[in-house]
């Protein structure tokens, strides 16, 4: 067995250029210069060293903390637009609780958490800026978390800031710390699991008395500062088992990452003992999510939309994870690749053994199957049995992406350290990689923050009906999906009456309500003098059914008044003849 190396020999090792100091004062080993330890002395020299030495320490973690919030509250009110999942967010939340009991026992129980701590929430604000600040929050502290597994499995902290910058400049990240939806906490619960994995094991690696490096070399330091470090596992085993079962309970679909963590634990060795003490507490967590699981499953009538992923699938999952321009994607492609390639052989040394070969636990071991399996066992799911493959679903795989992406910059600067002598290569191509990330992402940045970023734009459509709309007019939905839209936005149909519903949603259990007889309908229809219709255009290509049968008595009896298309449904305006 191999203790737990705090830095990744072969990619992280001052062999391939410098000593190894990172941004945050930690050398290479992992260890921490005196001052960050507590250095002895009162004098105002050793005062400063201490401050700035753990200044340095936090500040890493500060600045893409700092970089996600900024992101974050950018265009956050996205014109007070909300799409499918964000209305309804907003409507079940602000349910009372026995109504939201029946929705949830009918549609939504896998998001039945995450309404419940947004039933709470709505005592804040109910509009859409306020209803999306708990994304922003989780995905600050996911941030936060990334930077410092960073710093953590390589000892320095430019690769940790490097990793949490990308994360917080990836526009798909910004796409859903700005989403009233659980997707943010479901990542911020997936990296703080691995967070506590990897304390786990080092904790088990102790206990079970691992070998120690060899006096005088890097990794001594690190062990012996691990070792001073070290607590029973038991504490950190309760975390983990929280986190994952929250995460689980947010989305049951985050559970694959337990798959990604079995891989990262295999590849450690350090015994049968530890594999099973966490294969106990991951199963333990997993059986505790089967009841939302098995609610789910009565319920999957809500997920028959979901088509088989194929290639469009994996080059949308490519540019969530790396980018969404194809140079930056290539770009931060070729670091995560360098971070992933054995040491390199210099000179008459014999070469350092492949991450996957030596044991412990490096930064490739942890992200590779973070970023790889979870995505890959979804897929093939998808593709032999039901499909539920949605890349949000997988969105927390990013974090494996940023930080082999922030090793890989931290390796390559590195070597182009070593080779030139100028030590302050070593962060010049990481900086230069996050700064184009910026700047070749500001257009997907921007329109993230548009409603024309979502499948539905609900709020046009309700803002221009309230605009035009006269007391006493009637209104139909295209289908009844598109009630959504009096869901979302109840005061901008407060002049028009939808004289097709039979049952509303909240009675029905469901967001659609129910509709009146066909036949009645289109009897109550020819008693209006202006139908507003909200959803497809009646001239459209329309299925046999109720909205057809509707379609007709429009056109027969109606004229076409006004006509306006928003993003994902057309609204127009019908007047008698």
């Amino acid at each position: 067995m191999s203790s737990v190396p705090t830095g990744q020999r072969g990619q992280s090792s001052p062999a391939d250029g410098t000593d190894g100091t990172g941004v945050d004062g930690t050398k290479v080993d992992g260890t921490k210069p005196a001052g960050a330890g507590g250095l002895a002395g009162t004098g105002t020299a050793d005062r400063t060293a201490r401050w700035r030495a753990r200044a340095g320490w936090y500040l890493p973690a500060v600045v893409a903390a700092a970089v996600m919030a900024g992101l974050g509250v950018w265009g956050l009110a996205r014109d007070s637009s909300m799409g499918n999942d964000e209305v309804a967010t907003r409507w079940a939340a602000l349910l009372p609780l026995h109504l939201l009991t029946h929705l949830l026992r009918h549609v939504d129980a896998v998001h039945g958490l995450y309404y419940l701590f947004m039933h709470g929430w709505m005592v804040v604000g109910t509009s859409p800026a306020v209803m999306r600040i708990p994304s922003v929050i989780a995905m600050i502290v996911a941030v936060v978390l990334t930077v410092i597994i960073g710093r953590r499995l390589t000892g320095s902290g430019w690769a940790g800031l490097f990793a949490g910058l990308i994360v917080a400049l990836t526009p798909t990240i910004s796409y859903y710390a700005q989403t009233a939806r659980s997707y943010a906490l479901v990542f911020a619960c997936v990296v703080g699991s691995t967070l506590a994995l990897l304390h786990i094991l080092a904790a088990e690696a102790k206990t079970a008395g691992a070998r120690t490096p060899e006096a005088g070399t890097p990794e001594a330091g690190a062990a012996e500062d691990e070792a001073g470090r070290a607590r029973p596992a038991a504490p950190r085993y309760l975390v983990y088992a929280v986190l994952l079962i929250v995460a689980g309970y947010l989305n049951e679909l985050s559970l694959l990452v337990v798959a990604a963590h079995a891989v990262t634990v295999l590849l450690a060795r350090y015994g049968r003992r530890v594999i099973v003490h966490w294969a106990a507490v991951a199963a333990v967590s997993v059986l505790l999510v089967l009841p939302l699981a098995a609610l789910s499953a009565r319920e999957d009538a809500a997920v028959a939309w979901i088509p088989r992923p194929g290639l469009s699938s994996l080059r949308i999952l490519f540019h969530d994870y790396f980018g969404a321009t194809t140079v930056v994607a290539v770009l931060l492609l070729v670091c995560a690749v360098a971070a992933v390639l054995p040491p390199l052989h210099r000179g008459r040394r014999a070469p350092e053994p492949a991450w996957w070969n030596q044991g412990g636990v490096s930064l490739p071991s942890v992200a590779a199957p973070l970023l790889v399996v979870p995505g890959v066992l979804l897929i093939l799911e998808s593709l032999v049995a039901r499909p539920l493959y949605v890349d949000r679903y997988v969105l927390y795989a990013e974090a494996g992406a940023a930080l082999l992406a922030g090793a890989g910059m931290l390796r390559i600067g590195r070597w182009l350290a070593g080779v030139t002598d100028r030590r302050m290569l070593l962060w010049v191509p990481g900086v230069a990689v996050c700064v184009l990330a910026l700047v070749l992402q500001i257009a997907p940045q921007q329109r993230v923050r548009t409603p024309q970023s979502r499948l539905f734009d609900f709020g046009g459509p309700s803002r221009y009906l309230a605009a035009h709309a006269r007391p006493g007019d009637g209104v139909l939905f295209f289908s009844n999906f598109f009630r959504k839209a009096r869901l979302g936005y109840p005061a901008d149909y407060r002049n028009v009456s939808d004289f097709a519903m039979a049952q509303s949603p909240a009675a029905a259990g469901n967001f659609q309500g129910r509709d009146k007889p066909v036949g009645t309908v289109q009897s109550l229809m020819t008693g209006y003098q202006r139908i507003w219709v909200v959803g497809r255009s009646p001239f459209a290509h329309l299925a046999a059914g109720p909205v057809r049968a509707e379609d007709a008595v429009l056109t027969s009896h109606f004229s076409l008044a006004a006509k306006r298309h928003f993003k994902g449904i057309v609204v127009t305006l019908w007047v008698r003849r």
